[in-house]
């Protein structure tokens, strides 16, 4: 087994149809071009020494080179580590020291801003190799791939063999490496290629970072499929429909705030988006009401999936055309779910647990990381997400919040998502957070962070009486900061813990 076969095989089965358009420039490559250019970047490698195993760091946005590089990369046996483009010297060194990895591909800008100076930090980095303009003391990965060989035997992996090293968000400490296998991508990708009905004639758009987990949805489920992937550097609402309109997309993924974007820069009419068949969300819990203007807006189904990185993305997903709105949908084929008390006991349809999750996707452990494996492993094999989740009668599930996030008031458990959820149908608010906060009589009172929509106003009492008015008086929040704008990860989702910080 080789991730990589999933470009082999098809360059054998459709080798003329697109593998790969490029949204920003327009370039495009057929299945047969892209096979070629893996089996080059994989021999570029291997004349630098890199070998079965070893580890390459990957530091580029989405563009058909990161494709390149991490099939090419898959291909020889070695082992991707991809981080995020936004990340900076502190970061990327982290990373580099933690994975040791031997050579590293990234975008030309960035990397000579950010880490050529800092090389002397990365004692096991033996090879910069740079995407874009000449760097001084780097390896230009155009001219090496002109120069390598077209063909390449594909290394023989097993299963368990390590194809990522993805390293977590790190909104709560330092980022970890979840070791992630040929068999976890493998087995996820087929997942989601079923999930959401594609085949080889179609189109896949995102613009979420391919070094996200969600890479297993937006890239490797399509190549599972055989259908063609658009690649995007950086979102804009309105350049994802005018890509959708111009290259018949067929299926666009994004995280909650992206939408929430699209549905706010909307104009009917504009543009063609008669191709467009499925919207795919992740990464974070999509409000209900965000959920029934999609479908409005853009005549589109729509899933919603739950997964983390340390189980290969996928764990649930909402069933195109019979899905529930507000639920994640039933458990993916070959996933175990169960939703257990605070002692590990198993509880019944309607009650709030922790998830735990067995199965094909779920990771082999943090790298160099046995305390922290351990701690998230049940002894029987149960991955802990630390998600609070419960299931209904007919086997759908629902997140109800993180974990560590829930509060007491006055004895009472408050789950900032279901907070949220009803503060976004107040027709002025663009994105809100709960937060506990300390009270000397209730013990937690929530809070809520606010950003309106443009040219909306709202009082703090008006927003408190909205609340009150729709859910019990204990989960109302007692006081209200409006926020230009929300603090956010790379990948979108807002990071309450710099909210915390704030308070």
């Amino acid at each position: 087994m080789n991730l990589a076969g999933l470009i082999a095989d098809n360059a054998l089965f459709i080798p003329h149809y697109k593998a790969i358009i490029c949204g920003d420039d327009g370039r495009e490559y057929t299945w047969a071009e892209f096979n070629r250019l893996v089996n080059k970047v994989g021999n570029a490698l291997k004349k630098l020494g890199v070998k079965k195993g070893d580890r390459v760091a990957v530091y580029l946005p989405n563009s058909p080179e990161y494709l390149f590089a991490y099939f090419g990369i898959a291909r020889i046996g070695a082992v991707a580590a991809p981080f995020n483009i936004l990340f900076r010297t502190r970061e990327i060194t982290y990373i580099l020291n933690n994975s040791r990895a031997k050579v590293l591909i990234g975008s030309s800008g960035e990397t000579e801003q950010y880490l050529i100076e800092a090389q002397v930090q990365t004692p096991y980095l033996e090879n910069i190799i740079t995407v874009g303009e000449p760097v001084k003391g780097a390896l230009d990965f155009h001219r090496l791939v002109a120069e390598a060989a077209e063909e390449l035997e594909t290394e023989q992996c097993s299963p368990d063999d390590l194809v990522t090293l993805m390293y977590t968000s790190g909104t709560t400490g330092r980022p970890k490496g979840a070791m992630l296998s040929h068999g976890n991508f493998m087995s996820i990708a087929a997942v989601n290629a079923k999930m959401v009905q594609i085949d080889d004639q179609d189109l896949y758009l995102t613009a979420t970072p391919y070094c996200h987990i969600f890479f297993v949805q937006s890239v490797l489920g399509p190549f599972y499929a055989g259908a063609g992937v658009m690649t995007m550097k950086r979102f804009h609402a309105e350049k994802v429909f005018e890509l959708i309109s111009r290259y018949r997309v067929t299926h666009f993924a994004g995280v909650p705030t992206m939408y929430i974007f699209m549905l706010e820069q909307f104009e009917g009419g504009k543009y063609d988006l008669g191709s467009w068949r499925v919207a795919v969300s992740a990464a974070a819990s999509m409000p209900v009401e965000n959920i029934k203007e999609i479908r409005e807006k853009f005549g589109v189904e729509f899933s919603e999936t739950y997964g983390a990185t340390e189980t290969s993305s996928t764990v649930t997903y909402g069933r195109i055309g019979h899905g529930k709105a507000g639920s994640v949908g039933p458990v993916a084929r070959g996933v175990r779910v169960r939703v257990v008390d605070g002692s590990g006991g198993e509880l019944p349809p309607g009650e709030v647990g922790e998830i735990l999750v067995k199965g094909p996707g779920v990771f082999k452990g943090y790298w160099e990381m046995p305390k922290a494996t351990a701690e998230v492993f049940t002894p029987d094999g149960f991955y802990r997400t630390g998600d609070l989740g419960r299931y209904d009668e007919d086997g759908y599930y629902y997140i109800v919040d993180r974990k560590k996030d829930m509060l007491i008031c006055g004895g009472y458990n408050v789950y900032p998502r279901e907070v949220e959820e009803v503060i976004y149908q107040h027709p002025a608010v663009m994105e809100a957070a709960v937060l506990g906060v300390k009270d000397p009589v209730r013990g937690e009172v929530p809070k809520a962070f606010i950003r309106l929509k443009d040219g909306a106003k709202m009082s703090e009492q008006e927003l408190i009486d909205f609340c009150k008015q729709r859910m019990a008086s204990y989960k109302v929040p007692r006081n209200i900061e409006f926020l230009p704008e929300l603090p956010k990860s790379p990948t979108g989702k807002i990071l309450k813990r710099l909210l915390r910080e704030r308070m």
